[in-house]
């Protein structure tokens, strides 16, 4: 969506400005206000804006000398001016700045609203005109994929950029696949011809995946920021969609056989019926590549495969509650003790396969990499690739040999988890706080900056840079987490659930919980028996 930022020091025109247009209507979210240019100034170069409604005469500054100062930071911004003075040096200065139009106190609306609908149009031809070049149009177009892909993007903007790459959002069916560039061992950052070679090739895979992609009809491919390769396949059918999407994951599979010396891992994620749940298949699709060592090299790892399986993801059942106290309590040898005798229960049942052994010791990896990501965001376990926690995992070939790296990981975090916590500063340490005691309350960076007495923009930067996560991003998974254990532990409904930590709505609650796990709330209860 565009963006307008509003500036008027008289506060019955700024409130009512900001109230008395439906912006949304007409694609525009309001960034901010502020009473002079001084205020405006300094707020908009964190925030930025498409669009500036200033009133010419203010105290400290006036809204000519802000827009003179806003050109060479934003030459694209466009800008209309308020004024209670029909004066033609105003004017003139004005139309010397570049502005859209001049609109005299009191300020007629119809005149206001068709002034910003004109200059939303001309924002919006510029940018396609700009776009023309099909390099330009490429980066736009997989930055809007990865968006969409996401989940990280406004619905009402993401519905003018597909439409604008002219992507169909009328599908009845979506669906989304993952192609993953496997090489044996691991890269070191020191080791550069190597890291180049590796880059090389996921680029080849990518461009030959999006040439033979290009036959299809119905299909979208891009590279994710992992640097995998995604394809978004849509239709009216979902056994069509999925018959198609199979068959061209197949040719690609063989032509790059073929063609190249590398090995693909390849992911079918859930099929979804709207184009606003396509982030729930892209999740799907890699949450699957967690699980490629204990697959054939040659398998589509489907997620309706997994699904219909006893066990979803391969995986036997483990109480993974009590395996993160027994991880928090700091307590080796009841740990170890634990993951003994669950490997010795799970073996002595007859159904068991080789896979589902696998699969439980990724299962504990994946649970301790979460603590320790939870507790020391910063720690190497936390921040490692899944590869280099599991090579050594899958060269084992006896029982003890897949305990034995299971306990070093286990052993590995609470090593970690006893250290002092220094690794945040005082700021996000409140924060952090205040996430873990008031999570079932509102909580907003807006909230916590008024409680800290700092900027609400900065704090959520300073929160990102320590943790490696936004502040929505943290706090929603640490209240799904929550979520998780109530359903394991609790006999209480979802919708209390969700009220208990902090989500008013049951609806948003069931779609964060989808997202961030990969089941419904009930589902989840379900797979806990």
């Amino acid at each position: 969506m565009r963006k307008v930022f509003i500036v008027d020091d008289e506060p019955f025109i700024l409130e009512g400005l900001t109230s008395v247009i439906a912006w949304e209507d007409f694609g525009i979210t309001l960034s901010g206000k502020a009473y002079d240019g001084s205020e405006a100034f300094e707020a908009l170069q964190y925030t930025g804006a498409d669009i500036l409604i200033t009133d010419i005469m203010m105290r400290q500054m006036g809204g000519l000398e802000l827009i003179e100062r806003l050109k060479p930071l934003y030459p694209k911004m466009k800008f209309i001016v308020l004024s209670g003075y029909n004066e033609f040096g105003y004017v003139k200065e004005g139309m010397r700045l570049g502005i859209e139009n001049y609109l005299l106190k009191p300020v007629n609306m119809k005149e206001l609203t068709e002034t910003v609908v004109n200059t939303v149009q001309k924002l919006d031809d510029a940018e396609r005109q700009s776009y023309i070049n099909q390099n330009q149009l490429d980066i736009l177009r997989d930055n809007v994929l990865n968006r969409w892909a996401t989940g990280h993007m406004d619905p009402t903007e993401l519905r003018h950029r597909l439409q604008f790459l002219e992507i169909p959002i009328d599908h009845t069916f979506y669906l989304v696949a993952a192609i993953k560039t496997v090489f044996d061992g691991a890269t070191s950052d020191a080791d550069g011809d190597a890291a180049i070679q590796e880059h090389k090739r996921k680029n080849d895979v990518y461009l030959q995946s999006k040439s033979m992609m290009e036959t299809s009809n119905g299909c979208f491919c891009f590279c994710d920021t992992d640097s995998d390769t995604m394809l978004i396949f849509t239709g009216a059918k979902a056994e069509i969609v999925q018959k198609e999407a199979l068959d061209l994951l197949g040719k690609i599979r063989k032509d790059i056989k073929q063609r190249m010396d590398v090995q693909i891992l390849i992911t079918l994620g859930s099929m979804e019926s709207s184009y606003l749940e396509v982030s729930q298949s892209y999740g799907h699709a890699k949450r699957l590549q967690e699980y490629f060592l204990t697959n054939s090299e040659d398998a589509i790892i489907r997620y309706d495969q997994m699904m219909a399986s006893d066990h979803p993801m391969g995986s036997a059942p483990i109480d993974m509650f009590e395996y993160e106290q027994l991880l928090l309590s700091k307590n080796k040898p009841a740990l170890r003790t634990y993951i003994d005798s669950l490997f010795a229960r799970l073996q002595s049942l007859e159904s068991i396969t080789p896979v589902q052994l696998h699969n439980c010791a990724i299962d504990l990896i994946l649970c301790t990499k979460q603590v320790v990501k939870d507790n020391k965001l910063n720690h190497e376990l936390a921040t490692s690739g899944y590869k280099q926690l599991f090579t050594a995992l899958f060269r084992a070939h006896t029982m003890s040999q897949l305990t034995t790296h299971v306990k070093f990981i286990a052993d590995s975090a609470i090593d970690y988890l006893s250290t002092e916590d220094d690794e945040f500063s005082p700021i996000v340490k409140q924060v952090l706080h205040q996430i873990k005691t008031r999570h079932a309350e509102e909580l907003s960076l807006k909230t916590l900056g008024h409680k800290l007495n700092i900027h609400p923009f900065y704090l959520g930067q300073l929160f990102q840079k320590e943790t490696g996560e936004s502040f929505s991003d943290y706090l929603n998974a640490y209240r799904i987490k929550k979520a998780q254990h109530l359903l394991k532990t609790t006999t209480m409904k979802t919708s209390e659930i969700s009220r208990n930590i902090g989500y008013l709505e049951p609806g948003y609650f069931y779609k964060m919980f989808r997202k961030y796990t990969g089941f419904s709330p009930t589902e989840y209860r379900g797979h806990q028996k």
